[in-house]
Formats: structure tokens, sequence, C-alpha cells
């Protein structure tokens, strides 16, 4: 479930609210595109009472972590996954409670930002360790003592939500509701262990403007890359701002073709011997239709840049991926009137590419022990809109015949 933030537009100052997943946004009064960049993670804090507010010189705030997106994990021989989204305690020098509960779904949140007097309880325990236990990987294995080969978190939303607490002598209270928590160990307990806001973590404005020509990016809350429609570059929002992408788009006569963005991945993989289509094809031991593909023709991985369930996100990559020697590509140009938003960060479609591959490999006895110590070489990475007819309730890639449907593409614009 989507949070909801409150902020300040960056250029008039008005109100904004904004779902926790956007990264863009139009200002409803000025009329302003924006992205909001987060170069150490997106931070939010739960408001205080009314009547709290005024205190905020002696609050301290606890950091609880969020994470929500889909875990994939291969191991034995099978590729399991599930979705998780929870919010866990990132200090556990206290005994506090383990989770806000729906209080962040039942609350408006506030970007954390800079007040001199406000103090922040550090992390005291790895992400890495909190991700692994929320999403009860032991739990995915239906093996149970399979060894694990490769895990991926693939759409995922990593955030901090803090909670704020005060302090009188020893006595901890919840700002928010104003309730006892439990006692502190001393005194200056949280002066000591706290420390100031940081300037790495103060979330940047920029506007919507095509770092080339000056033009007015179009696009929707949730998404991470788009063409700019002037000068027919295309972007990509990173933690340093816009980055500029290399873009192409498939070929179609149907003017209200709906055309889906992949991640267009293409690497070699020393470990099976893997530099074309034609090797990968041999390797996994994929039967193909309509002829073998040509020898020259280098390997790519397809990746959806759009957020859908984990098992249509597996077959979608898979399928892409397996029928890439029917796509017809051309360079990126011209304007396109339905264009669905690139949602998913590149760096995350990499993380796929072992479950992909995984995926695809009919003969897993050769291929799965070579998953821990395969590495991609000569990547190279590419942004490709694909043209899928609207038959009613699915949409079908025009080339491929890989078909989406509907009411999955709205159910994950809710990932």
């Amino acid at each position: 479930m989507d949070l909801s933030v409150e902020q300040g537009c960056p250029q008039c100052g008005a109100p904004v609210s904004v779902a926790e997943s956007d990264n863009f946004f139009v200002c409803p009064f000025c009329k302003v595109n924006n992205y909001i960049v987060n170069p150490a993670g997106a931070r939010y804090a739960l408001s205080c009472g009314n009547s709290l507010e005024q205190e905020r010189g002696d609050l301290y705030f606890i950091p609880y972590i969020r994470f929500r997106g889909s875990v994939f994990l291969v191991s034995g021989r099978e590729v399991s996954h599930r979705i998780v989204d929870t919010t866990q305690l990132g200090f556990t020098d206290l005994l506090l409670p383990p989770s806000l509960g729906l209080r962040p779904q039942a609350m408006k949140l506030t970007r954390v930002s800079y007040h001199a007097s406000e103090r922040f309880l550090p992390l005291t325990i790895k992400t890495q360790s909190i991700l692994a236990r929320a999403a009860n990987l032991s739990a995915m294995d239906s093996r149970g003592n399979a060894q694990m080969l490769h895990r991926a978190y693939i759409g995922e939303s990593l955030s901090f939500i803090y909670l704020p607490v005060r302090q009188k002598e020893r006595n901890l209270f919840d700002a928010v509701t104003d309730s006892a928590l439990s006692p502190a160990p001393t005194d200056t307990f949280l002066q000591e262990r706290s420390k100031p806001f940081q300037r790495k973590w103060q979330s940047d404005f920029i506007a919507a403007l095509c770092p080339q020509c000056g033009w007015e990016l179009q696009g929707q809350g949730d998404c991470l890359a788009v063409p700019c429609p002037n000068c027919d570059t295309a972007w990509e929002l990173s933690g340093k701002g816009l980055r500029q992408l290399a873009w192409q788009q498939g070929e179609s006569r149907d003017a209200t073709a709906m055309w889906l963005p992949f991640w267009k991945i293409s690497a070699g993989i020393p470990e099976l011997a893997i530099s074309t289509f034609a090797d990968y094809v041999r390797v996994t031991n994929q039967p193909l239709l309509g002829g073998w593909p040509r020898k020259e023709e280098l390997m790519s991985f397809f990746i959806p840049a759009f957020k859908v369930r984990p098992k249509v996100f597996l077959q979608t990559a898979t399928r892409m991926t397996l029928s890439q020697n029917h796509l017809h590509l051309a360079p990126g140009g011209g304007r396109i009137s339905r264009r669905y938003p690139a949602n998913l960060a590149l760096s995350e479609a990499r993380q796929a590419l072992k479950v992909i591959l995984a995926a695809s490999a009919l003969n897993k006895k050769e291929v799965f022990p070579l998953l821990p110590r395969i590495r991609f070489t000569n990547v190279c990475t590419t942004l490709v809109f694909l043209p899928f007819h609207d038959d009613g309730h699915d949409f079908i890639q025009e080339q491929s015949g890989v078909s989406i449907g509907k009411n999955v593409l709205s159910w994950g614009s809710k990932l």
C-alpha cells in the first residue's frame, strides 16, 4: 500500500500531497513539473499531535525501515518469489514497538528536513538483515535444506520512517500519541546516542526539464525514465539528477498501440560461454520456432521497465528475452500518444539477469550450480519502447505475441 507524504512545492511553496513512490509531480498551483532526488534514500517522519508541534525542540527520532517490493530466490532447481511490504524497527538498543503498524498508512507523513534542535537515532542493525528477515527466505524455499544460489530484490522501495519520541528524565513518550514507552537506561541516553540531521539526507527537487534542449519532460508519479519529445533524447532519474540514456523503439502501424518500456541489457556470460543469442538458446536448451537465431546477434536480456507482480515479471522477461530475434528496433524518436511510464530502475533490472537466466534454463543441473560465480561482461544498456496491440482485455506485443493483461498493469502500478 502506498503512503501519503505532505511537502511544500519547491517553486511556489504551496502544500502538495504526493505518494511515497512518487519521483515526479506537478504542482497543482504553479503547474511546474518537478523530480524528487533522494541521494541517501527517502526519509519521512510521523507527524506529531497539534499540541506537541510546539515542543519540537526536545524531539528524538527513532528509525524504522520501510521495504516494499518483490523478492526472488533461486535454490535447488526452483525459482521462487514473493511480495514483501513491511516496516521494521532499525534501532534495537531500546525496547520499542517492532513495527509502526498501520500508522504510516493512516497518517500523512512529512519529509524529514533540517531542524537545528532535532536529533536522530542511528541504525543498529544492517539493512540486509532486516530485508532477509522480512522476506522470510527460509519459508520461500520449498525444499527446506536446498542451497540458496541467488537472491534478488526487484522493484523495491526502501525508505526510512521516523517515530518522534520525547525523553523526560528516564521516561520516554511517543510524541504522536503522547503515550509512555519503555524507559531509557539513563537520563541522557537519547542525547548521547543520537546525531543531528545529516546534509546528505536532504531531498533535492529539480525542474523536470530536458538538460539538452530545456523542453518540459512529461511523466507520471513514479516514472524514473522519460524521453524528451522535442530533441528525441531520453533521461533517467538518478541519485545525482537526470542521466542521459540510449533508447530505441519498435515499429508499428497501429496508431492506438500502447508502448511499454523494457530495459535491453546486452551482456556476455563467460562462465557459460555465452556471447550471442544463439549461444544463450543452446546453453539454456530452448526449442525455438521460426528458425535458429543468427550467430552474430549479440545476447540481450529484455527486462520490463515497469512494475508488475513477480510471476508476471518473470514470465514476461523470460518470453521477451527468448523472442528478441522477432523484434524490429530503430532509434527512438517522434511523438507517441500512449507511452506507459518506466517506473522500474535500471539498477534493479540488472539484478534480474541471473533470475531470468535461471528461469529460462531447461537444463537446470548444468546452469543452476554456476549461478553464484556468474559475472556479466561488456554490459550495454538501452531503454526500449515496444508496441503492444490493445485487444480489449490484454496488450499483445505485435512481433513476439507476448501478452500482458490490462488488469495486471493496473495492479502493478500499486506495487
